[in-house]
């Protein structure tokens, strides 16, 4: 095997330097995390912005839905002729 003169060695050394920048430009290119990261930082703003707004609709469906539901059992509790009821379903036929 022939050994390796320093010059032959330093231009090894610069030719991997030179293709391991090539490879971070096309990847930088490719990938673009600082896009990447702004944009991920811009969405979560706007998430923490509108959880107020989220929360709220929440509540107004789980209120929506008890509503339903007290709604339903009334009207199956009335159908059913139970003896706390009759009152209520005398009073609603006067």
């Amino acid at each position: 095997m022939a050994k390796q003169t320093s010059a032959t060695k330093l231009q090894l050394h610069i030719n991997r330097l030179k293709n391991f920048l090539n490879f971070t430009r096309a990847f930088l290119k490719k990938k673009n995390p600082i896009k990447m990261c702004i944009n991920q930082f811009i969405t979560t703003i706007n998430e923490l912005i509108t959880v107020r707004k989220k929360l709220e609709k929440i509540e107004n469906r789980i209120n929506y839905e008890k509503y339903k539901l007290k709604k339903t059992e009334l009207i199956l509790a009335q159908n059913s002729e139970h003896v706390f009821l009759r009152g209520r379903s005398l009073n609603q036929t006067r």
